[in-house]
């Protein structure tokens, strides 16, 4: 099973309530943080392949399209 960003908030959220170690809430940030980063990096690359027709179709332009590609993975 693959960890999802909102599997993890779910988990943070839980765990925060339930008095974790300092070091275990730290960790489970981390990996929050770490998987929307993944996120945001697949969906970037997955739109600087869609073609010209596909970007209409979703209502963004090339220019659009190539200046969310270029974002770094914690540029939001």
């Amino acid at each position: 099973m693959t960890m999802t960003t909102t599997n993890l908030q779910i988990l943070t959220n839980h765990n925060a309530n339930a008095q974790l170690p300092v070091v275990a809430r730290a960790a489970l940030s981390f990996a929050a943080v770490v998987t929307e980063w993944d996120k945001r990096t697949r969906t970037r690359r997955a739109l600087a392949r869609l073609s010209k027709a596909q970007l209409e179709d979703v209502g963004l332009t090339l220019h659009d399209a190539r200046v969310e590609a270029r974002k770094k993975m914690w540029q939001i």
